[in-house]
């Protein structure tokens, strides 16, 4: 037999139901909130599934027009995911970091001739010569393989002092951001330089197409050729409008003719893009997938081939 319930004790029972009624209220509304944002992230990891794939299908269309001239405006690539866009332009009209150096992988040794460029790079671009001379070794020594530093260089014990203790790469930068971490290179110095710099995959020096070189690329060839930045700008608007057919006429023109110019810089310039930078975007909505990377130019004797693939916009 139930006890009747006093009536002082009917109101406490009811707050008891009710903070019940309030506890099962929210439990229930996270339940579906979290039930809600798995559906939509179930959507979203759905589209950029196919939106990625859309974006591998369509690096071998793009390798196919990498073949040849490289177009002005963005392509619209028709892939199995939908359409994709994608910008191509040169991808060796820099400075690549990694000619501080020479030498297969694992045995590299540093290179004078690019530890001269790149310290008169950044002397151009604004930096102290000193300061220029001790990054650009510092440069060279981080992917050397040996542990004795050039001359104002840095090697594994300079960077054990940090804060926060680090080491050497001992091997080639595989992106310019890797820069910011050889000894020197300050955050304000990396942004003056970054738009003039690149990390291919080789160990060679820098070798910019001179048919495709912009006027903004003037510092990159006056480092490369030894001269003042307004030189290397007027050189590269003589440009004829076929182009230069040999690396020979382009040091034969009146602005350069007669100079005295090393057998190695004579080589460096060339008159095609041997390395192909590309931007993908695929997708559509509000989630577009992007990829950035670098191609390696084909050849009659050989196709083009992709060389570095990055998820997401580059740095």
């Amino acid at each position: 037999m139930n006890r009747p319930i006093p009536r002082r004790e009917q109101g406490a029972a009811l707050i008891n139901v009710l903070v019940l009624v309030g506890v099962l209220s929210a439990l229930s509304t996270t339940l579906f909130d979290r039930m809600r944002l798995a559906r939509h992230l179930d959507a979203a990891r759905t589209l950029q599934d196919a939106a990625r794939a859309g974006a591998l299908a369509a690096e071998t269309l793009l390798l196919a027009r990498a073949a040849g001239p490289l177009p002005p405006a963005p392509l619209t690539l028709a892939t199995p995911a939908g359409p994709a866009t994608a910008a191509l332009a040169p991808g060796g009209n820099c400075f690549n970091l990694n000619s501080v150096a020479m030498g297969l992988p694992g045995r590299t040794i540093t290179r004078p001739l690019g530890v001269e460029q790149l310290a008169r790079l950044l002397g151009l671009l604004e930096v102290p010569q000193d300061e220029a001379r001790r990054i650009a070794a510092a440069t060279a020594d981080w992917i050397d393989v040996d542990s004795q530093p050039g001359p104002g260089g840095a090697e594994d014990p300079a960077y054990a002092r940090a804060a926060v203790p680090y080491r050497t790469g001992a091997t080639l930068l595989a992106d310019v951001s890797e820069w910011r971490a050889v000894a020197g290179v300050t955050p304000a110095i990396y942004a003056r330089a970054r738009p003039h710099l690149c990390a291919l995959p080789e160990a060679e020096l820098s070798r910019p197409n001179i048919n495709s070189l912009l006027p903004a690329d003037a510092p990159v060839l006056a480092a490369i050729a030894g001269l003042d930045v307004a030189t290397a700008r007027a050189a590269i608007t003589a440009r004829p409008p076929g182009g230069w057919a040999s690396a020979s006429d382009f040091w034969g023109q009146p602005l350069l003719s007669g100079r005295s110019v090393a057998a190695d810089v004579l080589r460096q310039p060339d008159t095609r893009d041997r390395f192909i930078a590309f931007r993908l975007a695929a997708g559509t909505g509000d989630l577009p997938f992007i990829e950035t990377g670098l191609i390696a130019a084909g050849g009659p004797e050989r196709p083009a081939r992709l060389l570095v693939r990055r998820w997401g916009e580059a740095e």
